[in-house]
């Protein structure tokens, strides 16, 4: 078994796919492919069920992406050792992150992070599933820090560092004749039609499990998976939402409601997972949101 073999295993979990490893690691597809079938000689065990569409890990491969993981840490680790005696940082960072929220300024971040240690690449991985979709690719090693919309609570296995908060309310399309008011309690927001975020996004799950736990039931018409867009549906009078302050203010075209019996937030926040062993790079750019929260 080697290094080599160990990091194509671990990209075609990720990726799952032999054609996307081989462009994560800059190799022909037909060279993937022959070194994870060397591996699987090695192992004497099947690594990955293939089929014509998906690539997905047996028994044996979900008992060895954790092991191999934590040996591929252990070799960045080494070569952190060294980098710091030479006083410079290199390696990659793989960060996920929600796209179109500017509550904590992610760009900025990565921008300082960048002319502080030029020689680490950041790989950066969009939230397409969402909250959820982010703390599963933590705890699949696919990522090595995610920046998403939670709490410690949450995601108790995970190291959840609060960076930025805004209240959520109610927010109406400024013509609406609900932008009269200024409360509302949530009860009296159930019979209305809602635009929301898909399932797994942190601000649905939020709001749901609030909704739940009253008994209560609401109309969801649509579900995006982008804030602006979901800005934009209730700016243009198809629905209502739950939106952080944050992200209307200054917009006269949307009117937000403060919930008078429940307290709401939105949350951003830096996430690692607490078992694993950080390269030395991750850990820099974790302290460094967390100092500029």
């Amino acid at each position: 078994m080697e290094r080599r073999q160990l990091e194509v295993f671990a990209a075609v979990a990720r990726a799952g796919s032999f054609t996307r490893a081989a462009g994560e690691l800059h190799l022909v597809q037909s060279a993937v492919s022959a070194t994870v079938a060397a591996l699987e000689t090695d192992l004497g065990e099947r690594l990955f069920d293939r089929t014509t569409r998906r690539v997905q890990l047996t028994a044996a491969g979900q008992a060895l992406l954790p092991r191999a993981t934590a040996i591929l840490d252990s070799f960045q680790a080494a070569r952190d050792a060294v980098d710091a005696v030479r006083g410079g940082l290199s390696g990659s960072v793989r960060i996920g992150y929600m796209t179109n929220v500017t509550l904590f300024d992610i760009p900025h971040l990565l921008g300082r992070f960048n002319a502080d240690h030029p020689a680490v690449t950041m790989h950066l991985a969009p939230a397409a599933t969402g909250t959820a979709g982010l703390a599963e690719g933590l705890r699949r090693g696919d990522l090595d820090l995610a920046f998403l919309a939670a709490t410690p609570e949450d995601y108790p296995d995970l190291d959840v560092q609060v960076l930025a908060s805004s209240a959520l309310g109610l927010g109406v399309a400024a013509r609406d004749p609900l932008a009269a008011r200024t409360t509302i309690p949530l009860a009296g927001t159930a019979g209305l039609r809602f635009v929301d975020f898909r399932a797994g996004f942190a601000n649905r799950t939020l709001v749901d499990a609030e909704f739940r736990r009253r008994g209560l039931w609401r109309d969801i018409r649509i579900e995006t998976s982008d804030t602006n867009d979901t800005a934009a549906l209730v700016r243009n009078g198809l629905g209502v939402a739950f939106l952080p302050r944050y992200l209307v203010e200054g917009d006269d075209s949307i009117h937000l409601i403060e919930i008078e019996d429940a307290t709401l937030e939105m949350n951003v926040s830096v996430a690692t997972v607490r078992d694993r062993t950080l390269s030395a790079a991750a850990q820099s750019l974790a302290r460094m949101a967390y100092r500029r929260r």
